[in-house]
């Protein structure tokens, strides 16, 4: 496998920390904002795309600098310059997040800025950084969506269109991980400067997983991830529910843990209703959620709207057979290696997870065919491309 070690954790200790506390009037080649490296998703993304922008940048003799918060500083190189945000744990879409960001560009006076989210610096508008370029990530599109789908107001979806036409306005390059993302995009913003980089997953998925560390043992059905409106997991729930009696695999929900009142009001619900079936297991460290994927017999992935969609990815990679929603972002992703159910059809799906948690040769079928799937897509796009994009957009 390509692709540069995956390191573990955040490092808020000794070097880094040192770095963080030394901001500096000396003017950097590229800004790159990692504040939000602890939440899932976009955290992910920012840190398998740092070591690969590092590189980039030091092959082209360029500096970095990265926009962290004190308490969740990433490990970097030497040569990162390390800019602690005053403005710590600002949340996204807020006026702290925008302050955070102005103080910032104050403080390296950047050649470029790249964000791994689409809110649009308020402070690039100003004339003294109007040679600022600046480069975007939009991971997807959810926040453009009708509330059934998105769970939003009517007031974030504008902000969400707001900013993103700022965005195209702005920006030099608008990355997407997938085609779908990008149409998605282009529907809104038809003049969007897309640019399409896939996002691998981390090689360390591929590495053999000590089975003692999964919170769960037993047969069972995987979901992953947060109970956001737009995963769909009532789906999910009301399918498994349709065949608890048949099988014996629970549903196991991990990522979301008791959060789900807070993110699908109807998620509670239908928990309390089926909690014999069911186990949340919250959030857990790496080493224990490949151990849980590795031990599904499923990971079934129900999304209205995905990205791109790692979670399917990973578990092809642990030996999991992935079912998967029939929708653009997820066909792009899983190709031939997943199963798909129509996402409004909880029948489809519950005969989809009958089929295969009874039918152990069709179960060891799927899993080859995710198998061949996710290691083909592995050694055919470039784990670079997005950081190769950027520093290419610099030049």
């Amino acid at each position: 496998m390509q692709g540069i070690s995956r390191t573990s954790g955040i490092d808020s200790t000794a070097t880094s920390t040192s770095m963080a506390k030394k901001t500096t009037k000396d003017q950097v080649d590229l800004l790159f904002d990692a504040r939000h490296i602890r939440q899932t998703g976009i955290g992910s993304y920012i840190s398998a795309q740092l070591p690969y922008l590092e590189e980039a940048l030091f092959q082209r003799k360029k500096s970095l600098a990265v926009l962290a918060d004190e308490d969740a500083v990433p490990p970097v190189r030497g040569s990162t310059k390390v800019i602690s945000s005053p403005q710590s744990a600002a949340p996204m879409y807020s006026i702290r997040e925008q302050k955070a960001w102005s103080d910032a560009l104050d403080s390296v006076r950047p050649r470029a800025v790249w964000l791994p989210h689409y809110p649009c610096p308020l402070a690039l508008f100003r004339p003294r950084n109007s040679e600022i370029k600046l480069f975007v990530t939009v991971l997807d599109t959810i926040h453009l969506l009708e509330r059934n789908i998105s769970g939003l107001g009517f007031g974030r979806r504008m902000y969400a269109r707001t900013m993103l036409r700022l965005d195209v306005r702005r920006c030099r390059q608008i990355i997407t991980p997938s085609h779908a993302t990008a149409r998605n995009l282009l529907r809104v913003a038809p003049t969007a400067p897309v640019t399409m980089a896939p996002i691998p997953i981390d090689s360390s998925w591929f590495e053999p997983v000590n089975p003692t560390l999964s919170p769960i043992q037993g047969k069972y059905i995987l979901y992953v991830g947060l109970p956001k409106r737009h995963k769909n997991l009532p789906l999910l729930i009301n399918a498994h529910a349709a065949i608890a009696s048949e099988v014996p695999h629970k549903l196991v929900i991990a990522g979301g843990g008791n959060v789900a009142s807070r993110v699908d009001e109807r998620v509670e619900l239908l928990v309390g209703n089926n909690a014999h079936n069911i186990e949340l297991v919250g959030r857990l460290d790496f080493d224990a959620l490949r151990s849980l994927v590795a031990g599904a017999d499923l990971l079934v992935l129900p999304s209205l709207h995905e990205g791109a969609g790692l979670p399917p990815l990973e578990a092809m990679a642990c030996g999991t057979a992935v079912l998967a929603s029939d929708i653009p972002a997820l066909r792009e992703t899983c190709g031939d290696g997943a199963d798909y159910f129509d996402p409004h059809d909880p029948e489809e799906l519950a005969y989809l997870m009958r089929r295969y948690c009874s039918d152990q040769e069709a179960r060891a079928q799927l899993t080859e065919r995710g198998w061949s799937h996710v290691t083909r897509r592995q050694s055919t796009i470039s784990f670079s491309a997005a950081a190769e994009a950027v520093c290419s957009g610099l030049e």
